[in-house]
């Protein structure tokens, strides 16, 4: 008998192609049934368009309830909420959504930490990272056209990091700080 390792996905695909329209449609709904995260994962890829900012929300609730749940302290379950963003990413394709998690993400530690005092030295460095992350994605030609709707918030997080310790507030101020030379840079090349 073979194991699960052992298969591989071009045994599933051989199989998948001699199956039909409803069997495919069948296997379709009992993945969407099995957890949330398929049913979340799906919508996102399949959903009609105008469907999305219902699918985003989805996904932007998760990354706030790791720091804000509706009752008690966030878990800050950093795989969690980061899962979301590449889930709600890959699923849909969505580039300005992806941004709008991964800003959201950052918004959110900020505030976290803002709210309950100092944390360690792993919280910071995931929210740095997510900064560093959205801001690498501004600087692309995708993302450059997109600087405007997100810049308001993302002078809030530098002025909200300010006082934060373990250098993270420096960080942040030079993250978006860079991020203002180079919009000004490009606007003046224009």
């Amino acid at each position: 008998m073979r194991k699960d390792s052992d298969l591989k996905w071009a045994d599933l695909k051989k199989s998948l192609q001699k199956s039909d329209k409803k069997e495919l449609l069948n296997a379709i709904q009992e993945l969407y049934k099995y957890s949330e995260d398929n049913r979340r994962y799906l919508l996102a890829r399949f959903i009609d368009k105008k469907e999305i900012p219902k699918v985003l929300e989805e996904y932007r609730q998760i990354v706030i309830n790791e720091f804000f749940p509706e009752m008690g302290i966030g878990e800050l379950r950093y795989s969690v909420a980061e899962k979301a963003i590449k889930e709600y990413s890959e699923a849909s394709g969505d580039f300005i959504g992806k941004m709008e998690l991964m800003l959201t993400y950052a918004e959110n530690g900020v505030k976290y930490t803002n709210e309950y005092g100092d944390i360690d030295e792993e919280f910071y460095d995931k929210i740095n990272d997510m900064l560093e992350q959205f801001c690498a994605l501004l600087k692309t030609p995708e993302g450059q056209s997109l600087y405007p709707h997100f810049r308001e918030r993302l002078l809030k997080v530098r002025d909200d990091s300010e006082e934060i310790a373990w250098c993270f507030g420096d960080a942040v101020d030079i993250l978006i700080t860079n991020i203002e030379d180079f919009f000004e840079e490009v606007q003046n090349d224009s």
